[in-house]
């Protein structure tokens, strides 16, 4: 398997350059520094500050999680 982490110009999820970057707390995705704002907002609003929800492959909706 070929790790594109360091290689990737363009965030996975939104698909602009990437000047700093990250890995995605939920998938694999390679994202950027805004996408990375975004998923810590979600982690923030999950139960246990998303500890659960690590890895899971997927974006959580907060509506779906919280009701």
């Amino acid at each position: 398997m070929n790790d594109t982490f360091f290689i990737k110009k363009n965030c996975d999820r939104c698909n602009s350059e990437i000047k700093v970057r990250t890995m995605s707390w939920f998938t694999n995705e390679t994202i950027c520094i805004e996408c990375s704002i975004a998923e810590t907002e979600i982690k923030r609003r999950l139960p246990d500050n998303g500890k659960n929800y690590e890895g899971c492959g997927y974006l959580p909706k907060i509506e779906e999680v919280l009701s």
